[in-house]
């Protein structure tokens, strides 16, 4: 048997006073998930880091993005 068909299962021998219990286990959950996901979104880089990255390049950014676009013109 699998693992949701185990929990439907015990859920649906649960009473009332344990439903609510486990309604609320799983809000904590959802939070916490929540909570992750908010802490895991892009964080926003300093441009200063981004300058130093792109300080060791040696081509020309400029004309790369002009070659790359030149053609929807």
């Amino acid at each position: 048997m699998q693992i949701k068909e185990k929990i439907y299962n015990e859920i649906n021998m649960m009473n009332i006073e344990e439903l609510l219990i486990m309604y609320q286990h799983i809000s904590l959950l959802k939070k916490h998930k929540q909570k992750i996901y908010q802490s895991q979104k892009r964080k926003t880089i300093p441009i200063e880091k981004i300058l130093e990255m792109s300080s060791s390049s040696k081509s020309c950014w400029s004309e790369n993005i002009i070659q790359e676009r030149i053609d929807r013109v």
